[in-house]
């Protein structure tokens, strides 16, 4: 079907069809930033009308989001959306965290999950954007975002499901079957089955999220695979599901890696098929390993997932394409390995690889094609490598989109979709979404965060995982360093007009704001 939106444009170009603002009601998984402002903030600084339910509805850290409260809302802006663009999370668990701790029989689930198929019902006309994710297996968690348990038993409840993954892919050798069943007997065998259990109800909940795509009940179905890894019980699960959800097209559903990425997505695919458009992408790499590099925290190389990004942005990758209406340059790794940005090895000075990939970066924008970078070649923070040299080239405020934050997959979603929808961004908008990333991704997470753990999280005895009473002084700290970062590194602004929040009480985000 969506082959047929170029045909629409030219329709919509020689004014033959009207042009209506059309509305997208969207539920995110929870309430960071990542999932909801900066979301919300990208389509309307695109000229896109996107609405929200009232936030005390939608999922904090230690709040789940209140599901009947979400689906009234859900009913009610059904009846005005052109488009809606719906976590599955929150309307079947409450949100992300309660998808991994909650307590929820399967009858209750799967009676949540049917108020999708009456919500077409009702409004036939409306066009369904779900996602969900595929529960995560992490090496290790800190912080209530999972079970209690998992804190002390979670690497070997990794262990063992790479263990079983790999048993039944390739199978094991003599010592690892000793290892599975020592580590099997080694878990306390209640808070396992509490994890398998719960594990369970996540995997029917997506296979009759399937089923319902299958029906034609949703415009497009979207499963993240969370922080998997190429052996775990999310890259089991995924292979599952990548058979059961055989047939199905990737113009209507796709499984790919992350999760805080899926809601940008989309909302961007959703606007894009509004308003009739199918953007054309044309990608390169750094030099070095480039597509072949499978990044920290997923189980595919970029040249698999990459395209499956565009896709579900709603776009195609055209690498053939000499005038395409996005270009993506990807920084990777040039050894095919991503490190974490916050750590020593993350330092200033260009590389070859980098000067010819910034190099080509310029080359593109002074060409006058929109360029979108997505810099992978850390997890968790930007590379400090490239940004100055971008900064010394003078591209820094003339890129399309930038993205270098938490997964490759997160990253990408977010150059995707702020690329795709920068060319209709008034350039104070665009230089707005750019500067909250800079300072977001390359500011704080690859340096400030490290700073503050050192000058005061540590000092004060905490973790970083409760901020709590620190919470004020760690929050005034960060406005300073973030100020006088974009003084030093970003084009003029107010720098009084920058405020920052740490909105899960907790360092790994950071909620920037500019006035």
């Amino acid at each position: 079907m969506k082959l047929l939106i170029s045909l629409w444009s030219v329709f919509l170009l020689l004014g033959m069809l009207p042009v209506q603002a059309a509305v997208v009601g969207y539920v995110p998984m929870d309430d960071r930033p990542v999932n909801l402002e900066y979301v919300a903030d990208t389509a309307r600084a695109a000229g896109e009308t996107i609405v929200t339910p009232p936030v005390l509805n939608i999922a904090g850290r230690q709040r789940p989001g209140n599901v009947p409260g979400l689906w009234d809302w859900v009913f009610e802006q059904g009846a005005v959306s052109d488009a809606m663009v719906l976590s599955a999370d929150s309307l079947v668990y409450g949100g992300l965290v309660a998808s991994r701790t909650h307590f929820d029989s399967e009858a209750e689930l799967s009676a949540r999950l049917e108020k999708f198929r009456e919500l077409k019902q009702r409004y036939p006309a409306l066009r369904l954007y779900v996602f969900n994710t595929i529960m995560r297996t992490p090496k290790m968690s800190a912080g209530s975002t999972e079970p209690p348990y998992y804190e002390q038993l979670g690497p070997s409840i990794f262990r063992i499901t790479a263990l079983e993954d790999k048993r039944e892919i390739v199978g094991l050798t003599a010592g690892e079957t000793a290892e599975l069943a020592q580590l099997i007997v080694r878990v306390p065998a209640v808070n396992l089955a509490d994890w398998r259990t719960r594990r369970a109800k996540n995997y029917r909940i997506n296979e009759q999220l399937q089923q319902l795509a299958r029906e034609g009940t949703f415009e497009y179905l979207l499963l993240g695979r969370d922080d998997a890894s190429p052996l775990s019980a999310s890259h089991q699960e995924a292979r599952h599901l990548q058979t059961s959800g055989a047939g199905m097209a990737a113009s209507r559903y796709l499984s790919i890696p992350g999760a805080d990425n899926l809601g940008m997505s989309l909302v961007v695919q959703a606007i894009n098929d509004v308003n009739f458009r199918l953007p054309l992408v044309k990608v390169f790499y750094a030099p070095g390993a480039g597509g072949a590099t499978v990044a920290s925290y997923e189980d595919r190389p970029l040249s698999e997932s990459i395209p499956q990004h565009i896709v579900v942005a709603g776009g195609v990758k055209a690498d053939w394409v000499e005038r395409p209406d996005l270009v993506l340059a990807v920084n990777s790794p040039a050894d095919g390995r991503t490190r974490e940005a916050n750590q020593p090895g993350n330092v200033m000075q260009a590389n070859p690889a980098v000067r010819t990939f910034v190099g080509r970066v310029r080359s593109d924008v002074e060409a006058g094609r929109h360029v979108a970078v997505g810099d992978v070649s850390f997890a968790n923070g930007a590379d400090n490598s490239l940004l100055p040299l971008l900064k010394e080239q003078g591209l820094l405020d003339r890129l399309a989109a930038y993205s270098g934050w938490n997964t490759a997959g997160n990253t990408l979603g977010y150059a995707v979709g702020q690329g795709m929808l920068s060319p209709f961004m008034p350039d104070g908008q665009r230089k707005k979404m750019l500067a909250v990333r800079y300072l977001d991704d390359w500011g704080y997470q690859a340096n400030i965060r490290g700073q503050l753990y050192e000058e005061v999280v540590y000092p004060a005895g905490n973790d970083g995982q409760w901020l709590n009473t620190l919470k004020p002084r760690v929050t005034k700290a960060a406005t300073a360093k973030i100020r006088r970062f974009a003084a030093v590194n970003l084009w003029p602004m107010t720098i009084e007009d920058i405020w920052v929040e740490f909105p899960w009480n907790r360092m790994f985000e950071l909620g920037v704001h500019i006035r």
